[in-house]
């Protein structure tokens, strides 16, 4: 009997840490990812009015590019290169859906925060698997 060899798709995890990096710290990952990210699902949900629901979706995210790009300066990391603009993106779509200046009509909060999970969830963790970490 012939034996088969099958080939798998193998992706090698790059578990290094570069020392500058600001994802490997907590408490300060914490404080410039996490917190605006909870901001921005608190008031997504409640019955706030539309100028707290701007300045907080759009300085959460501009908090969050500035993080992104201070972290891909100091350290390179490939996810802070590419979730920048998304972050930039989203603080300025949400600047100008609360402003009345882009008409996305009643579902627009959630077509924007539905648009940031998405890249989120795309561009985080795809990019890093199959090019590496850090560049």
């Amino acid at each position: 009997m012939r034996y088969r060899r099958r080939w798998r798709f193998r992706v090698q995890l790059d578990t290094r840490v570069h020392p500058l990096d600001i994802l490997a710290r907590r408490p300060l990952a914490a404080a410039i990812f996490w917190l605006p990210i909870f901001a921005i699902a608190a008031t997504g949900y409640s019955a706030v009015s539309i100028d707290v629901r701007t300045g907080v979706w759009a300085g959460g995210c501009l908090l969050m590019a500035l993080g992104s790009l201070v972290n891909a300066m100091r350290c390179g990391r490939l996810q802070s290169y590419l979730l920048t603009p998304l972050f930039l993106l989203g603080a300025l779509a949400s600047l100008a859906y609360g402003t009345g200046f882009w008409p996305l009509g009643p579902a627009g909060w959630g077509l924007i925060g539905y648009g940031l999970l998405a890249g989120l969830c795309l561009v985080s963790p795809l990019p890093e698997l199959f090019l590496g970490r850090y560049r």
